[in-house]
């Protein structure tokens, strides 16, 4: 077992980091542009967000590759810079100074037909290119993030237990609420599907962005009935659309709270996505430790 996994499983919560995305806007990041961009061409800005969440007390760093697959870079002309920018990220995130790196993976952007012209063996490639540039490179683990088709995530795993063997891999899916209870984009149920995840091999599973941490404390519910640490990263509140782009009005110490019951819950791997900030990872940090004492 690697040293990561075994703090997956083992001490108090471990702390991931918030968004990245949303700190790279904050410094001037144009809309519509890939952040992984920035690994080139902004290293600075990067760097300065890292050691923000690593100062705000998170153990674990999630590199900025997130959006590096070679088929998400192709519509921005990058996919000739797909090596480097990897390279670059993964230093980057390393040179902050954090417990551990995460290789970030996100969707392929390429959904099932009718939608799309997404395939088993498109989605396939992309990941085992990507996770095995990511495991050559010495990041600690691999995470798959927001998810809204089951079967992606699942052609992700696959593809990076091949490509990566030994090295854990989290996978968290994006869920919205509904009446009937939480369901990704393409209708898959919460606990099955994650379930089928953990059940696959993944070292831990759960949920990031579309909803709020309120909401996420309803899920922290389902870490009983999973054979895997339970990872939940929500946004900061629910976004408003304004003329400058959008903003979450959510404060720090709300988030802090209901991660904390979130964690009561059942939940051992705790962190933002879009709309937090180095000063709710602090909130959340000091929160826990608060607790623990």
């Amino acid at each position: 077992m690697s040293g990561f996994a075994a703090r997956l499983c083992a001490g108090p919560r471990l702390l991931l980091d918030g968004g990245l995305g949303t700190e790279l806007i904050a410094r001037g990041l144009p809309a519509g542009w890939p952040p992984e961009r920035w690994a080139l061409e902004r290293p600075e800005a990067l760097m300065e967000v890292h050691r923000a969440y690593v100062a705000a007390g998170c153990e674990a760093i999630h590199a900025c590759t997130f959006g590096a697959n070679r088929l998400r870079l192709a519509p921005f002309g990058l996919e000739g810079a797909f090596a480097e920018l990897h390279r670059q990220a993964v230093a980057l995130a390393r040179a902050a100074g954090p417990r551990w790196v995460l290789g970030d993976l996100g969707p392929t952007g390429h959904y099932r037909p009718p939608v799309g012209d997404g395939s088993l063996a498109r989605w396939r490639a992309a990941f085992l290119e990507q996770g095995a540039l990511l495991a050559s490179l010495g990041v600690d683990a691999l995470h798959v993030e927001t998810m809204g088709d089951l079967a992606e995530a699942r052609a992700a795993l696959a593809a990076l237990r091949e490509a990566a063997p030994g090295l854990p891999v989290l996978i968290s899916l994006t869920f919205d609420r509904k009446r009937r209870g939480f369901f990704t984009m393409m209708g898959d149920p919460a606990e099955p599907a994650l379930r089928a995840l953990a059940d696959e091999g993944a070292a831990a599973v759960g949920a990031n962005c579309s909803v709020t941490s309120g909401d996420m404390c309803a899920l922290a519910g389902l870490a009983a009935a999973l054979p895997c640490p339970l990872v939940l990263q929500p946004n900061a509140g629910q976004p408003e659309v304004l003329p400058g782009g959008l903003r979450y009005r959510q404060e720090p110490a709300a988030f802090a709270r209901d991660q904390c019951a979130a964690a009561r819950a059942g939940a051992r791997v705790l962190g933002g996505c879009c709309g937090t900030t180095p000063a709710f990872l602090a909130a959340l940090r000091a929160a826990l430790d608060a607790e623990a004492a």
